[in-house]
């Protein structure tokens, strides 16, 4: 004889045995991460401060460079006999000065020998050439200042003397 077959019953589940049974119930929530520590820097902020050092660095150099150049220092003398009224009060003293400046850079700068012999016509033909050349009235008084008596008047403006050196340097040295 055969017996009938039952099912076996399941005893009742007790509170948390519901949550046993379900496994994403035991899951906790969401962890967000702590704050962004301001130490240390990320990677590209120290590669920004490289590139932003490196381009410093080569400013300073070209600026040194720049400033151990015969143009820049002749400028700068140039300046200084500007600002020197006391000294350089009229403009033949000023042309004798600057006279003596752009013979100097000749000298400097390029054959002195050649620059050296240069006198006259041949000077003013030098110092009118190119395309920073001197006006050839400038030039003329420029080239007769360091000869000149003191009370010498050559007839030019001393600004205007000046800024066709300025320019001459410029475009020369």
């Amino acid at each position: 004889m055969t017996t009938p077959a039952v099912a076996p019953t399941l005893p009742a589940a007790a509170p948390g045995a519901a949550a046993a049974a379900d496994p994403l119930a035991s899951l906790r929530d969401i962890h967000l991460p702590g704050p962004v520590p301001f130490w240390p820097p990320a990677p590209g902020w120290w590669m920004l401060a490289g590139l932003i050092v490196l381009v410093a660095l080569v400013a300073v150099a070209l600026e040194w460079r720049r400033r151990r150049t015969l143009g820049y220092r002749a400028l700068q003398e140039l300046a200084a006999i500007e600002k020197d009224r006391g000294r350089y009060a009229d403009s033949r003293a000023v042309a004798e000065a600057a006279a003596v400046l752009v013979r100097r850079i000749v000298l400097t700068r390029g054959d002195a020998t050649r620059a050296a012999a240069m006198s006259g016509e041949n000077w003013l033909a030098f110092l009118g050439s190119g395309k920073a050349g001197l006006p050839s009235e400038i030039g003329r008084h420029l080239a007769a200042a360091p000869y000149a008596p003191p009370s010498a008047d050559l007839g030019i403006d001393r600004d205007s003397l000046i800024a066709a050196v300025r320019r001459w340097i410029r475009g020369n040295a």
